[in-house]
């Protein structure tokens, strides 16, 4: 990247004292407060609707072979944006453009949090972002060993939350089956994680792989955490022939219970919904096909 290039200025350091982390919190405690209400009612002020994002590994084989023809696919199915995952060695101005002549927003990004996300990969990962116009950053790769390495990575990633709140980027982490599976004296990693983050810190629910390990536990962790879901995956249950949802998994597992997950989500302030199908990564149709199923379920 041209270090010359129009960009917000990185703050010193990243400590939370450089951030007035108290403002910040209380800020936000103050818009996520209702959460000890229980149920799923949100208070006035919610957000107007969320908005349609396509996870572009979704179509990995073919997105970088010809990416205007299928950001334009994918504006013409009715999706308002699209989450990165990966950059085939594009710069940001170029992701930007191709954004902007897509019509569509750069609703986030997949990074390794561990590398990305910290020290210097901080600053680098956020200036690309502000420049790409990218608007969130999540980190799939969250797993560790032990319980002390878990809550050292929640606070780790509560200071990037932290370092990104002048650039107006959300940051935050996408569960896996293992936040679910391992636990200590009866906690799950994934609370683990979050017992000592920053409320800042996001929450990229998959509703597929949580609902695999959590079954009716999926809901529950929805609304325990309310005011973090900046962003939620909307996958089947694996495995599916062609992952569109409302599609049978082909193992003869249970679906995700799409209904009421959906009417779970509408009373919260989830700006994005990002919907992912990656059984045929060389095709739009199950994307496309499934967003036609969420907007049957929502009529």
């Amino acid at each position: 990247m041209d270090d010359n290039s129009s960009r917000k200025n990185f703050p010193r350091g990243i400590a939370a004292t450089d951030f007035n982390r108290r403002q910040f919190l209380e800020a936000f405690a103050a818009a996520a407060g209702f959460a000890a209400a229980g149920g799923c009612a949100h208070p006035a002020g919610r957000r107007a609707g969320h908005k349609y994002a396509a996870q572009l590994y979704s179509i990995h084989k073919i997105f970088w072979r010809k990416p205007e023809w299928c950001l334009d696919g994918l504006k013409a199915a009715g999706y308002d944006g699209v989450e990165f995952a990966g950059y085939d060695n594009h710069d940001a101005r170029e992701i930007r453009k191709y954004l902007a002549d897509g019509g569509l927003s750069g609703m986030g990004t997949h990074v390794n949090g561990f590398v990305e996300l910290k020290g210097d990969g901080l600053k680098r990962t956020l200036d690309f972002c502000a420049e790409a116009g990218i608007e969130s950053v999540t980190t799939p790769h969250a797993l560790c060993k032990t319980e002390a390495e878990y809550r050292q990575f929640g606070r780790d990633m509560s200071l990037a939350a932290e370092a990104a709140v002048p650039y107006g980027i959300k940051v935050g982490i996408h569960t896996t089956y293992d936040h679910f599976k391992v636990k200590f004296n009866g906690v799950t990693a994934w609370d683990t994680i979050f017992a000592e983050a920053s409320p800042l810190l996001q929450q990229q629910i998959d509703m597929s792989n949580s609902f695999h390990v959590i079954g009716d536990g999926l809901l529950p962790l929805l609304k325990k955490y309310r005011g973090r879901h900046y962003s939620v995956h909307l996958k089947e249950n694996v495995p599916s022939a062609t992952a569109t949802l409302g599609e049978p998994p082909t193992d003869g597992g249970p679906m995700v219970p799409w209904k009421d997950v959906l009417d779970c989500l509408a009373a919260e302030d989830v700006a994005w919904y990002v919907v992912e199908a990656e059984a045929i990564p060389d095709s739009l149709a199950p994307l496309n096909d499934s967003l036609k199923f969420l907007r049957s379920m929502a009529s």
